[in-house]
């Protein structure tokens, strides 16, 4: 399975592709933003946050790979980034499920394997930054970003992890919909920068499974990482052995396995 961020990086990319369907076109900039293709409008930063935003721009242009040169100087443009940090939640909002917990089955396994899961939910830093070639703009996109979010339907979404092969979807919220724009000092002419912090609630799940060929695998699966075997359970128990057991019908009802 992909590292834990990247279903959350990919259904934030969902979550800002909607944001940027509904935009409102405002002023000049905005009418030609909006036109555009989203992936040459709001775009992943190159492998790190966004701590200095000019520089930023900078690289984004340079790995630009759209076939349209004028899309690596057109303004405006949104550039997401996230944290490579692991951050639990606090433990008064949630605790995570640290041990394996009930048996579960996985919703659409059409095996109805059964195995534990276990579960964290983590913050995870983020960060979009406005790009703008003038400041009403830049305050449109910040303003209509903030609308957004603190829509009630808008205020979570869902990643989804491939869990035993079958995709499955968890939740990621918002902890704060509040969403503040701080501009960014920049000496370039006809450049405003504004930067927002979007902290990340996101539930991550861990399947626990039965090693390939124990004696615990129901042997369902083929044993390999996207197909495992769930764990044996029980079907059936002979009824005529627990009376046995518990001594039913006989003068001693002490439990005993006879």
């Amino acid at each position: 399975m992909a590292g834990f961020v990247e279903p959350i990086k990919a259904a934030f990319g969902a979550y800002m592709a909607r944001f940027h369907a509904q935009l409102i076109a405002d002023t000049p900039s905005m009418v030609e933003f909006s036109a555009r293709k989203l992936s040459e409008s709001v775009v992943w930063a190159p492998g790190r946050m966004i701590d200095q935003a000019e520089d930023m721009l900078s690289t984004w242009r340079k790995n630009d790979t759209s076939q349209q040169a004028q899309a690596r100087t057109r303004l405006p443009v949104m550039i997401a980034a996230m944290s490579k940090d692991f951050m639990p939640a606090p433990t008064d909002y949630v605790r995570g499920l640290s041990d394996a917990f009930l048996p579960v089955t996985i919703p659409g396994d059409a095996k109805n394997r059964v195995f534990y899961m276990r579960g964290v939910v983590a913050d995870i830093r983020t960060q979009v930054a406005i790009f703008a070639p003038e400041e009403g703009t830049a305050r449109s996109l910040a303003m209509q970003l903030h609308l957004f979010a603190s829509a009630l339907p808008n205020r979570r979404f869902y990643s989804t992890y491939t869990l035993a092969g079958v995709p499955d979807k968890w939740p990621v919220v918002l902890e704060l919909p509040d969403l503040n724009a701080v501009a960014s000092p920049t000496d370039v002419k006809n450049l405003t920068i504004m930067t927002v912090d979007i902290q990340l609630r996101a539930t991550v799940p861990m399947l626990v499974k039965p090693a390939p060929g124990s004696v615990y695998a129901d042997g369902k699966g083929t044993g390999t990482d996207a197909d495992p075997d769930g764990f044996l359970v029980v079907n059936e128990v002979d009824g005529a052995f627990w009376e046995r057991a518990i001594g039913v019908g006989t003068p001693d009802t002490t439990f005993h396995i006879p």
